[in-house]
């Protein structure tokens, strides 16, 4: 995968993402909705919301982590956090115990593996966990290598409390209400981190920020 078509395919994602988050919000602006069907679908919309979020950055970062391995770079040209992804088996068998040897193999191995090619699976550098709260969303960021933009800091509460929360109270079976100004705030702020995150991507492959410095 090249630069180009990593941009193509990241692009062709997230429109399509954001081709259903306007008819979910369509959806909810009837001039006259029935008040049932209104709750339903907003509860829906809400849910939807919540799943283009945690999508785009999943498959989006899995998209970026791929075309990395298809650049067939040295481990010891690009940044810390994927330079760990690669030789995170040595640094889990080393966790298991303070022995200096055990210690000792992890240094060696990972100064004998600085020169393989890199390529590693992206589950091993994006973890979504059960919700992707801001922290995690943070984390993934940074496991693949990305600053953590402003906007995500000031973002961080609309994450957890108007995307995870809502989403998480409707998957549990809570008799929670939404109504159509709650779908847009939720619709405009997922599109617009999904957004900022597809260009940070972009200028990351663009720019090479992948490669360490």
């Amino acid at each position: 995968m090249d630069a180009a078509q990593f941009v193509d395919k990241l692009d062709r994602q997230l429109a399509r993402r954001k081709v259903e988050l306007s008819n979910l919000l369509l959806m909810v602006k009837d001039e006259n909705p029935d008040p049932g069907r209104l709750s339903s679908g907003a509860r829906s919309a809400v849910v939807l919301a919540y799943a283009h979020w945690e999508g785009f950055v999943k498959q989006g970062s899995s998209s970026y982590v791929k075309f990395i391995n298809a650049a067939q770079l040295r481990v010891s040209d690009l940044k810390f956090p994927l330079q760990a992804a690669y030789v995170s088996s040595a640094f889990k068998r080393a966790s298991e115990s303070s022995k200096s040897r055990y210690l000792g193999e992890l240094l060696e191995e990972i100064d004998r593996r600085r020169n393989d090619i890199f390529s590693v699976a992206p589950e091993k550098c994006i973890d979504t966990e059960s919700n992707l709260s801001s922290t995690v969303f943070k984390d993934v960021v940074k496991g693949v290598g990305l600053d953590v933009l402003p906007l995500y800091e000031t973002r961080s509460i609309f994450i957890d409390q108007r995307i995870v929360l809502a989403r998480n109270q409707v998957a549990h079976g809570e008799l929670v209400s939404f109504d159509a100004v709650d779908v847009q705030d939720r619709i405009s702020g997922v599109r617009l981190l999904i957004d900022s995150y597809a260009t940070q991507l972009k200028d990351a492959v663009a720019l090479g920020m992948y490669k360490k410095t």
